[in-house]
């Protein structure tokens, strides 16, 4: 085990127990690597930050939780790599197909010009299938859709905003999708 590797794990235990100071350490040593895989996942520099910063503050949050032998290089790049994939989960965005959709998507890779195109072609195309499906849909459908999908409200506000029990709010929510399975090709 070289030098380097042994201070580490000293910050690591350190970490464990509760010492900032070893928090900063491991900052110290790290961020800069950090922050170079994740521009290679994504080119936001703000989101890349971001998630440096939370993985650091989960860390010291969940330090006594922290396993006692751990190659701290790997844990730290594995941890950040899921911070990054968690920050750009996919999500399901309502749109109307009269709007421009020029917007860019989330890539974890280079991707060529014409790649990009393609990429920007098939989302505009799905999008308005989309859009063009939820027209389909009743108004209550469209009403409990938005407010599940657009909001991220949950079933018991649903029922409670539209006057219905609980078991209807999620059957309404269950069927608007099956229908939009059906008439969404993608």
């Amino acid at each position: 085990m070289n030098r380097d590797t042994k201070k580490e794990l000293r910050s690591w235990a350190k970490l464990r127990r509760g010492n900032i100071a070893a928090l900063n350490e491991l900052y110290d040593t790290y961020a800069d690597l950090l922050y170079d895989h994740g521009i290679k996942w994504t080119k936001d520099p703000e989101s890349v930050m971001d998630c440096i910063h939370d993985l650091f503050l989960d860390l010291y949050k969940y330090r006594k939780k922290l396993s006692k032998d751990v190659n701290v290089k790997n844990y730290l790049i594995k941890s950040f790599k899921r911070k990054i994939n968690e920050r750009f989960k996919v999500k399901i965005v309502l749109l109307n197909p009269e709007e421009d959709y020029s917007a860019t998507i989330f890539k974890t890779q280079e991707v060529s010009i014409e790649e990009e195109i393609i990429n920007e072609e098939q989302e505009f195309a799905l999008n308005l299938s989309l859009s063009n499906g939820l027209k389909s849909l009743t108004c209550k459908q469209q009403e409990v859709i938005s407010m599940r999908f657009g909001e991220n409200r949950s079933y018991e506000e649903i029922a409670v905003d539209t006057g219905v029990s609980i078991e209807t709010a999620r059957t309404t929510i269950y069927r608007a999708i099956k229908e939009l399975k059906q008439k969404v090709s993608y």
